[in-house]
């Protein structure tokens, strides 16, 4: 099965969650490195940032972030 931790740091990164139930993510809007849960590392789910409250989706799957980029006022 494994044959150490090195194998186990290995599963974790190509499918982030699987082991743990949960991974890092930085928030698209303001930077901030948050701790979520992921119920299926190869799935998508959606998240609300708890400093700035921007959502995002994570496809774990394919490792893309998507969000709506705020507006240009300038």
């Amino acid at each position: 099965m494994f044959g150490g931790f090195d194998d186990f740091l290995m599963y974790e990164i190509c499918f982030p969650g699987a082991i743990t139930g949960q991974t890092e993510v930085t928030c698209p809007y303001c930077e901030t490195l948050l701790t979520v849960s992921v119920a299926d590392p190869m799935g998508v789910e959606r998240f609300a940032c708890g400093e700035c409250t921007g959502e995002f989706e994570v496809d774990f799957g394919q490792g893309i972030i998507r969000y709506d980029r705020p507006a240009d006022n300038s």
